[in-house]
């Protein structure tokens, strides 16, 4: 120990305590933290998978939007829109910049949701989605979307600054209005919607994406070639309708208990009623002779009712069978070729059943059948509707009895309902014509039905009805143009003995004796004055109410002219599938009706429009539709001539905005009625049996003089007797209008150009 120094020492203590430290520091030092492995990033959604299944009930997709914004079927129908209807410039401001941009978006798809689910709160009302091929060209859309949309969505409040706003101290600068859309961007995806939200809204955890339901994939699938796709939820809308129903059920349950109870209340609160003095002995005789002839009288009997409202109750009975909707229902649109094809498909899941057509739900499809009707109809058939039905399944519908509701008033003052079963509707028809229809009818009926229809004064697409231009003309064609049913028959022979009691059945008693039966060649015509008739023709029964129309089917079979010989009916259906369930064919005669009309100088239109008409009118064609089943569901088709459409829109759009002088003829025409109208009352009334003058029609406030002046017509009323002549002229020539009114007590508007001159009862009727 004592050879060690001082200074050796205090070395091995520094040491020591160097040593120490070092250990220590050692112990006390926490081993470094393991780096936590990095959250996975949350994948942008995509086009596929941004709309879950239960958040909007109807998807629309757009596939390749520029070609779309390029196609002439959108130029051509946007063309009278922009030039007749002078729409808002925001409309006008957004077609040019979709022109503008279309280029960026040439092979893009724009997906459209909307219609939120009730049961979701704080959705957007739409969700409008546009995919591109990079997240460059997202991004550069972004930006001039962002610049663009302000200008056709500003805000719906003026931003107010620090100067306009009320003072107060200090003064605050007022927070801008909330913009009426947001533009978000995830990945390649740009998305607009009406107001904010957030993914966990759209999105939550485990939600189900609408690309994995089975329905709309189907639907997807077999449209995944046509331009333009909708689908609708119909699943959904049927849900929410049966809560609204038990919502409805409920309040009303709770109404009748409520109603019961206010009865019996004040039923206890009123004293009870005197009791009834004893009645007075009668002579037993008398009572005896009284109740044989009452006796007597109840056997008399009394002459049949008419079936009327038997067959009523056969109608109102369609609507007691509910209808079976699809779990979803998709659209496809197609624009190439000379017409626009609409597809609407029925989807449901594999072994379920719908109605071809839900909301005529008692017109039960038959097989799908090779459509025999176009063989005997005529060629120059205008309307024809013909389809497979499942006649026995129907008749065991509408024969079980079906139950009533009927309201019955309470002591109380309230209404309570009971329900009911009456007899089946075919009780009393079975009764009269004295057969079974189950048992005797059917078995002879085929699953064929068709109607022919005229195309006069019928109405398609927004266009008016077209008036008769030569009534003389319209004379001759409704000789043979009346509506004509036929019914596909199994057994003619049995039909045919069969018809006379059927006619003698319904309402035609002792018809048969003055029966008028004509046979030629295979077939025969038996018709009932001019009253009703049929005729077998073919395999077929055909009826109608005209002998002649019924006649000239016969004739144009026999002649071998009939529609499915046509070489434009076979064109126009080519597309149709073999065999199907249902068939609609309308002429080219509908746009030729339209193109007379639109030729007619009394016909109320400006220029531009009638020029539009003409031109799409150059070319008629028909309109032709289709009913089959691919094993998806029920799929209907319908082609429609692009001309008739741009006809539609070019009437609509001319009717928007039509020039001074057109809205002048049209008050005026109106007017005219309105005086015609006036005299016959004042005739009744004040004039007692005469007419009044202009002036006294407006003294008893039966003419508004305001409107007679502001109409820019000088009205001429003159009366003479027992009769008056009404006529009118425009104020000013050619601004004002150009058109001459006449209207006298037949109540018969003519009219013509006659330069400002009076019109007469020589000018010819107006049309509409």
């Amino acid at each position: 120990m004592k050879a060690i120094t001082r200074p050796t020492l205090a070395v091995l203590l520094l040491l020591t305590f160097i040593a120490t430290t070092n250990a220590q520091q050692k112990r006390q030092t926490p081993p470094k933290p393991q780096p936590k492995a990095a959250a996975a990033p949350t994948p942008a959604p995509t086009f596929d998978t941004l709309v879950p299944a239960d958040r909007y009930i109807i998807y629309s997709e757009v596939r390749g939007v520029g070609q779309f914004i390029r196609s002439s079927a959108l130029n051509d129908l946007l063309e009278p829109v922009l030039k007749l209807s002078s729409p808002p410039k925001e409309f006008t401001a957004l077609v040019k910049w979709l022109n503008a941009h279309s280029e960026e978006v040439m092979t893009s798809r724009l997906l459209l949701a909307t219609w939120p689910n009730e049961s979701v709160k704080d959705l957007p009302d739409a969700i409008i989605a546009i995919e591109f091929p990079t997240t460059e060209e997202a991004t550069k859309f972004t930006v001039s979307l962002n610049d663009f949309l302000p200008k056709v969505l500003p805000p719906s409040a003026p931003e107010t600054s620090a100067e306009n706003a009320p003072r107060t101290e200090p003064t605050e600068k007022q927070k801008p209005p909330a913009p009426r859309f947001h533009l978000k961007r995830f990945g390649s995806l740009v998305v607009i919607t009406p107001k904010d939200w957030t993914m966990k809204q759209l999105k939550p955890a485990g939600s189900k994406l609408l690309a994995e339901d089975v329905n709309f994939r189907a639907a997807h699938n077999r449209f995944n070639s046509e331009p333009l796709f909708v689908y609708a939820d119909t699943k959904t809308i049927e849900r929410q309708d049966q809560e609204q129903r038990k919502r409805y059920q409920q309040e009303r349950l709770e109404a009748q208990k409520q109603t019961l109870a206010d009865a019996e209340a004040k039923k206890i609160e009123e004293p009870p009623p005197p009791e009834a003095p004893e009645p007075e002995p009668t002579n037993e005789v008398e009572q005896a002779t009284d109740a044989t002839v009452t006796s007597e009288a109840k056997e008399v009997p009394s002459t049949p009712e008419p079936l009327g409202p038997t067959f009523f109750s056969i109608l109102s009975a369609f609507d007691s069978r509910e209808s079976e909707w699809p779990d979803g229902l998709a659209f496809a649109l197609s624009y190439e070729g000379d017409s626009f094809d609409l597809r609407a498909l029925l989807v449901n899941q594999a072994g379920e059943k719908t109605d071809a057509v839900p909301f005529l739900s008692m017109l039960i499809a038959g097989p799908p059948i090779a459509l025999e009707a176009p063989n005997i109809f005529p060629a120059d058939t205008e309307f024809l509707a013909t389809t497979s039905l499942d006649l026995p399944q129907i008749y065991a519908v509408l024969a079980k009895p079906h139950p009533t509701t009927e309201i019955v008033r309470t002591q109380g003052g309230g209404m309570i309902e009971n329900q009911g079963e009456t007899e089946s509707a075919f009780a009393e028809i079975e009764k009269r014509l004295k057969i079974s229809i189950k048992d005797d009818l059917l078995p002879l009926l085929g699953s064929e039905i068709a109607i022919k229809l005229p195309m006069k004064n019928m109405t398609s697409l927004g266009l008016p009805n077209v008036m008769p231009i030569d009534p003389q003309l319209v004379n001759a064609e409704e000789a043979k143009d009346a509506p004509v049913v036929a019914i596909a028959i199994k057994d003619r022979e049995a039909m045919r003995t069969l018809m006379p009691k059927l006619v003698e059945g319904f309402g035609f008693a002792g018809a048969n004796a003055f029966a008028q039966t004509e046979r030629r060649e295979d077939t025969e015509l038996i018709s009932y004055a001019n009253v009703f008739s049929y005729a077998f023709v073919g395999n077929f029964l055909v009826l109608s109410s005209d002998p002649a129309s019924t006649r000239y089917v016969v004739d144009s079979y026999l002649k071998h002219e009939t529609l499915a010989g046509d070489v434009q009916f076979r064109n126009s259906t080519h597309w149709q599938p073999k065999p199907q369930q249902g068939q609609i064919y309308i002429s080219p005669a509908l746009m030729e009706s339209y193109r007379i009309w639109a030729e007619l100088p009394t016909t109320r239109i400006s220029e531009q429009t009638r020029a539009f008409l003409m031109r799409a009118a150059s070319v008629a064609q028909p309109i032709t539709y289709s009913l089959s089943n691919e094993g998806l569901g029920p799929l209907h088709e319908v082609h429609i001539p692009k001309n008739l459409v741009l006809m539609a829109v070019a009437g609509i759009s001319g009717e928007t905005n039509p020039p001074q002088n057109i809205q002048n003829e049209r008050m005026a025409i109106g007017m005219m009625y309105t005086i015609s109208y006036a005299e016959q009352q004042f005739k009744k009334t004040k004039g007692n049996g005469t007419y009044g003058t202009l002036e006294q029609l407006i003294a008893e406030k039966m003419v508004s003089k305001e409107q007679v002046e502001r109409s820019g017509y000088k009205f001429e009323l003159t009366v003479s007797g027992d009769k008056f002549e009404l006529s009118a002229v425009p104020v000013e020539y050619g601004r004002s209008g150009t058109l001459s009114l006449f209207i006298d007590i037949k109540g018969v508007l003519r009219g013509a150009d006659h330069n400002g001159a009076a019109a007469n009862v020589a000018d010819p009727p107006l049309g509409n």
